[in-house]
């Protein structure tokens, strides 16, 4: 789903790279040697610390 988007369609950057895709999700988790859905929870959990 353009996993920023939430469209449905996780590998489609619809044109603008800004937008997220399940590839480079699993790109970054290969990076970090950890699994895809870690990956993903790090994120969130980044994302909510920057919130606070």
């Amino acid at each position: 789903m353009c996993l920023s988007c939430g469209c449905g369609s996780p590998n489609d950057s619809k044109g603008d790279p800004r937008n997220i895709t399940l590839e480079q999700l699993q790109a970054a988790a290969e990076a970090a040697g950890i699994p895809v859905d870690e990956a993903a929870a790090n994120i969130l959990e980044g994302v909510s610390k920057s919130e606070a």
